[in-house]
Order: C-alpha cells, then sequence, then structure tokens
C-alpha cells in the first residue's frame, strides 16, 4: 500500500490528511470497515474510493473539547486500478469539507458528516471536474 500526506493551511491552521492507496477494493473496504467498525459488514463493498473524517472535536474525560492532534482531518483511501479525476476530485470535496468545518464552522448547511446532501455534492463536482479534465487533458 503506498501513503502520504497531502496538506493545507489556506484557511486556518495547517490541517493535513492521510492518502492511501490500496491494492485493490477489497483491501480498501477491509481497512475502512477496520477504521469505521460500526458499519455493516460489507457495507463498504464496491467502494473505489472513500474519505474518513476524523471527528472535528471530541470530549475529554474533564468535559473540555479536544481538536484532533497536529492538524489531522481523516484519511482519504482510494483503490489502485480505480483513480480517476473523478474519484479523486469527489473525494478531495469531502476532505475540504471536514477541513471547513474544522478551521471555519462546523455547519456548511451540508448536514452532519458524508451524509446525503454532501455526498450528492461531492458526486456533481467529482463529474463536472472530470468532464472538465478530458477537456483540457488534465491526466
Amino acid at each position: 500500500m503506498k501513503r502520504f500526506v497531502i496538506a493545507t493551511d489556506r484557511v486556518g491552521p495547517r490541517r493535513w490528511c492521510w492518502v492511501r492507496i490500496h491494492a485493490d477494493t477489497d483491501d480498501l473496504a477491509r481497512a475502512a470497515e477496520r477504521l469505521l467498525a460500526e458499519c455493516s459488514s460489507g457495507e463498504w463493498a464496491g467502494t473505489l474510493g472513500c474519505f474518513q473524517p476524523t471527528p472535528a472535536t471530541r470530549k475529554a474525560p474533564d468535559g473540555s473539547v479536544l481538536e484532533p492532534p497536529n492538524g489531522y482531518a481523516g484519511v482519504l483511501r482510494l483503490a489502485d486500478g480505480w483513480i480517476t479525476p473523478e474519484i479523486v476530485a469527489h473525494e478531495l470535496v469531502h476532505a475540504a469539507v471536514q477541513i471547513y468545518r474544522m478551521n471555519v464552522h462546523y455547519d456548511v448547511r451540508l448536514g452532519n458528516g458524508c451524509r446525503e446532501r454532501e455526498e450528492q455534492l461531492a458526486y456533481i463536482y467529482g463529474e463536472l471536474y472530470a468532464s472538465l479534465a478530458s477537456q483540457l487533458d488534465f491526466p
């Protein structure tokens, strides 16, 4: 598995994400399920890419609010052989929205987390980007 970090400090403090390139969709699904164990087994079947955000904040035992350490925002998973401009753009929307929630405002009017409205936005953006990239001869 190949892995590396992407980061931004464009708006607010520096935030970063792991990017993990999995050998295939089965490897991606197993890793995603391990990280998000509350999902039912097999829920990741057929997933070509995903972004798994870290909770933007969490409560400490004393009730104080803790941010993720070192600006960590989540992990973007891609399956080798399925890395296309559309899938990458789609998953980057999820990463960008997570960082926006962390740095600017938790409510971006898309609901809480990667739910239906955010997913729809990511699909629209991914398709538009892929269409533009093909016209501009992007890789």
